[in-house]
């Protein structure tokens, strides 16, 4: 009498198969791993250029310069006539972003810990761990380099992403 063994895997192929897998899973994991971090990159770079263009926007809805008028007959500083323009850049006095009046007032450095949006709520949460700079220079010849030439202001914007990346903005702001 013959006895037929029934088809299937012994103790050992099963073993070999389940060291094969590991080995197969652990390569294909360590290919994905570092497309997980890459994949969080746009999000940044949107966030980042979202704060930098909004930033920009608001130094750029400013006066040009503390001498300019903000109301009728708006007179430009440094024209004929009227007072000249102001030769230092930066604050005058104690102004707070709420009181900045002119693109010059923002030159420093922030951390979006205090960031607020229009309202005044903080949105420090949906920025954690960005930062940005402001730099304004006279440059009326409009090579990026400061001169005396005060037609012109170079407003830049640097905004320092969470992920160590720095993203530039600039824009000239004119006497007019």
């Amino acid at each position: 009498m013959r006895v037929d063994r029934a088809g299937g895997f012994t103790l050992v192929e099963l073993v070999l198969g389940i060291v094969l897998l590991a080995i197969v899973l652990t390569i294909v994991t360590g290919f994905l791993a570092p497309q997980a971090r890459r994949s969080a990159e746009p999000l940044i770079q949107l966030k980042a250029n979202e704060l930098g263009q909004a930033v920009l926007n608001e130094i750029l809805g400013k006066s040009f310069d503390q001498n300019s008028e903000r109301n009728p007959p708006f007179r430009r500083c440094g024209e004929t006539g009227f007072i000249a323009c102001s030769s230092t850049l930066g604050k005058e006095g104690a102004e707070t972003r709420l009181t900045f009046n002119d693109v010059d007032d923002y030159i420093g450095n922030y951390a979006t810990a205090d960031l607020v949006n229009s309202l005044n709520q903080s949105i420090s949460d949906d920025y954690a761990g960005f930062s940005y700079s402001v730099t304004v220079i006279y440059d009326g010849n409009f090579d990026g380099i400061a001169d005396t030439n005060n037609n012109a202001k170079l407003v830049t914007v640097v905004v320092n992403s969470s992920n160590n990346e720095s993203y530039g903005f600039a824009a000239y702001k004119g006497n007019y």
